[in-house]
C-alpha cells in the first residue's frame, strides 16, 4: 500500500506526458488550439505528477529505513536487594514462543543476538532485518562495580515467526545470488535492573534497541549514572 503513494503520482506524470506529445501532434496536424491546450494541460500534469511521486518516494524511504519490529518484553522483580538479585521475564514478542525467567544479579539487564541487515533498497522492497536472541546476561554501571563479581546469564531459545516465512535453504540460495544481504554482527542492548520495572524490545534496521514501557523503567533509566 505504502508504494501506491509514489506509483500514482508517477503514472500521472506519465499521462501528462502522454498529453504533451498529444499537444505537438496536434501542432503537426496544424490543429493549434487543440495542441496548446494539451500542451499546457500535459505539462502541469506532468509536473504536479512527478513532484507528488518524490514526496512520496521520500515518505517510503523514511518509513522504510526507520521501521521497528517487536521482539520482547523484559520485565524485572527484586529477589534480594541486599545482594542485587533479580528475577528477569522475556515475554516474546515476535512469535508464540514461552516466556522464559533468569536470575540475574548486577545493575543491568543486557539482551544480545545475531542481526542480519539487509541493504537499503532491499528494506525499501519490504525485507526487514532478521535476527536470533542468544543470551539474557547481567552487567554493571562501570568495571570497577563488576571486578571480581559472578555473571549470571541465560540462553534464550526460539526462532522469531519472522524467519519461519521462508525455508533456510531458499534463504541462502537469495542471500548468495541477489546480494542483498549489508552485513551479519552481534548486537547487544541493555537497561538498569530494577524492582517493577517493564521494558519493549524492538528491532530496527541497524539492530536491537530498548526503551522503558512503566514509570519504574523510565525513573531508573533516568537514574543511571
Amino acid at each position: 500500500m505504502g508504494l501506491f503513494w509514489w506509483l500514482a503520482p508517477v503514472a500521472v506524470a506519465v499521462l501528462g506526458v502522454l498529453f504533451v506529445v498529444g499537444g505537438f501532434a496536434g501542432f503537426l496536424r496544424r490543429e493549434p488550439a487543440s495542441g496548446a491546450r494539451r500542451v499546457v494541460g500535459g505539462t502541469t500534469a506532468a509536473a504536479l505528477g512527478l513532484a507528488l511521486s518524490l514526496v512520496g518516494l521520500n515518505t517510503q524511504l523514511f518509513s522504510r529505513l526507520t521501521h521497528e519490529g517487536p521482539v520482547a518484553q523484559v520485565s524485572v522483580k527484586a529477589l534480594d536487594p541486599a545482594k542485587g538479585t533479580y528475577q528477569v521475564t522475556v515475554h516474546r514478542l515476535d512469535g508464540q514462543i514461552p516466556d522464559q525467567q533468569c536470575t540475574l544479579q548486577g545493575d543491568e539487564w543486557l539482551i544480545s543476538g545475531r542481526v542480519q541487515k539487509w541493504k537499503a533498497w532491499a528494506n525499501v522492497l519490504g525485507l526487514d532485518s532478521t535476527y536470533t536472541l542468544d543470551q539474557l546476561s547481567n552487567k554493571y554501571f562501570d568495571a570497577a562495580r563488576g571486578d571480581g563479581k559472578p555473571i549470571t546469564s541465560c540462553d534464550l531459545a526460539g526462532k522469531p515467526v519472522v524467519n519461519a516465512y521462508v525455508p533456510e535453504a531458499w534463504t541462502k540460495w537469495l542471500l548468495a545470488h541477489f546480494y542483498t544481504v549489508d552485513r551479519k554482527f552481534g548486537d547487544a542492548n541493555y537497561m538498569p535492573l530494577a524492582d517493577g520495572a517493564v521494558y519493549k524490545v524492538v528491532i530496527t534496521q541497524s539492530g536491537f534497541n530498548s526503551e522503558p514501557a512503566n514509570d519504574a523503567a523510565s525513573k531508573a533509566n533516568d537514574a543511571r549514572p
